[in-house]
């Protein structure tokens, strides 16, 4: 996206305003047949927030860490409880220029590091930014250093696949999704048996609560599914509103 993925969420705050409540944690959900209620926290003080339904995009590794009441159903606890993210740590090296081969764009690699790509593919001027994509134990040994130790080891390691790059590098930065406590991990991850498991559950929704949220979506992993399943949810609260305003 032309000017950075944060015009969306930028966009967003424009249009809604005050209506964003920032630094409010959601610490609770209640939820019947008249409406929701959710507890936000911050600042050493708390705040039922109330509305007709609501829709719930928290990733399930921090839902589960969230009083709700009364409990969601079995199948629903089951998939929330159960469902793994993968340990995803990104390492990004900003260079001077570029230095590999002009069509390089990215190379898979048996080292620590794993993928290298160009993350400014396609971007004007000589500079360029060589992310390190890592999961797994890779991931989760590099989230235990600290910050300026993973880009450290991420420019050595990097260094043996593109030999130029001490010469160009200029500053790092680095992302472990495991260390999140927005998030607490990356994309789902399904061991043998829990795709069929969860599947049916992952999205359905619980009385007034709709799901959101990539790990929703057919699309796992990606924007797309998130953007997707916020359309999705949003479609089925406006239609369950509807039929709620019909019926009465």
């Amino acid at each position: 996206m032309d000017g950075g993925t944060d015009r969306l969420p930028r966009a967003f705050a424009e249009r809604l305003g005050g209506r964003i409540r920032y630094g409010a944690p959601v610490v609770g959900i209640g939820h019947d047949s008249r409406g929701v209620a959710v507890t936000v926290g911050g600042g050493g003080r708390r705040e039922v927030l109330r509305a007709d339904r609501l829709v719930c995009a928290l990733p399930f590794p921090v839902l589960r860490t969230i009083h709700v009441s009364p409990p969601f159903s079995a199948g629903k606890r089951r998939a929330i409880g159960g469902l793994r993210t993968t340990s995803v740590t990104r390492v990004y090296l900003q260079l001077r220029e570029r230095c590999w081969p002009a069509g390089e764009a990215a190379v898979a690699t048996d080292l620590p590091v794993m993928h290298l790509a160009d993350a400014t593919l396609g971007q004007p001027g000589p500079r360029a930014v060589l992310e390190a994509f890592v999961t797994g134990p890779s991931a989760r040994r590099l989230a235990a250093m600290a910050p300026d130790a993973r880009v450290a080891f991420a420019r050595e390691q990097a260094a043996r696949v593109h030999p130029g790059l001490p010469r160009v590098f200029e500053r790092g930065a680095s992302v472990a999704w495991d260390a999140d406590p927005w998030a607490r991990g990356d994309y789902a991850w399904f061991a043998p048996g829990e795709l069929g498991a969860f599947l049916p559950h992952l999205a359905r929704p619980e009385g007034r609560v709709h799901f959101a949220g990539d790990h929703t979506s057919s699309l796992p992993g990606w924007m797309q599914g998130a953007l997707a399943s916020g359309r999705r949810a949003a479609e089925e609260a406006d239609a369950a509103s509807r039929a709620v305003r019909r019926e009465a």
